[in-house]
């Protein structure tokens, strides 16, 4: 097996380690008993859109069916965690929102104690931008290989300008907000994310890439 083989199979080792460790131990509610990790993703996402997201729009940023998502929400509803109503702009689908209950238990949830949160602890800010870095790549990979549809990452985003920032400042440019930003800002899950097309994704992937600002 050649070296680089070697590095990318412990890579993805290490990642399967962590993947199996998080999903263990990280989402248990107060009284110790597990939390499926479907629902603690709907939880997380609620909290980040207070307005509510449509049922679809859930399943595609999940990667889930749309009905394995309509069993999860229904026993979130069950439990008294979200609120479905019929969408206004389209009556033939639902939009999901938490309830106060639901936001209670999701902020719990963001807690830095939690899950991987809990594990960042004790790196520096120059490892986390590393990992947020590698984070976008992995995503982009796992979109291109239909492994996942609608993640809001800021490599994804037609308002990424990926080494655009003027030197010695920070490397990236943000077109929402017009300001720059580096590596540790970098958003995996961004509510303002608005998909860029085919071309300028292509081209922002192979700018993110290099190692150092052209």
């Amino acid at each position: 097996m050649s070296e680089d083989l070697r590095q990318r199979e412990q890579a993805a080792i290490g990642l399967e380690q962590l993947a199996t460790l998080v999903r263990a131990q990280a989402w248990r509610n107060e009284a110790g008993a597990p939390l499926p990790p479907v629902q603690a993703q709907i939880l997380r996402m609620l909290a980040g859109t207070p307005q509510g997201t449509r049922a679809r729009q859930l399943a595609d940023r999940l990667s889930v069916s749309p009905a394995s998502l309509s069993d999860s929400l229904k026993a979130m509803e069950a439990k008294g965690w979200i609120v479905r109503t019929v969408d206004a702009d389209d009556r033939r689908a639902w939009r999901v929102r938490l309830s106060r209950t639901g936001r209670g238990l999701a902020t719990r949830l963001q807690h830095p104690a939690r899950g991987m949160a809990g594990l960042l602890k004790g790196l520096e800010n120059e490892d986390v931008g590393a990992l947020l870095r590698v984070t976008q790549l992995l995503v982009a990979e796992a979109q291109r290989q239909g492994l996942a549809t609608g993640l809001r990452t800021c490599l994804g985003c037609r308002y990424f300008q990926p080494f655009a920032g003027k030197a010695p400042g920070p490397p990236h440019f943000c077109g929402f907000i017009g300001a720059p930003f580096g590596d540790a800002a970098l958003r995996v899950d961004c509510a303002e994310q608005s998909p860029a097309d085919d071309e300028q994704l292509a081209a922002n992937q192979e700018r993110f890439r290099l190692h150092h600002p052209p």
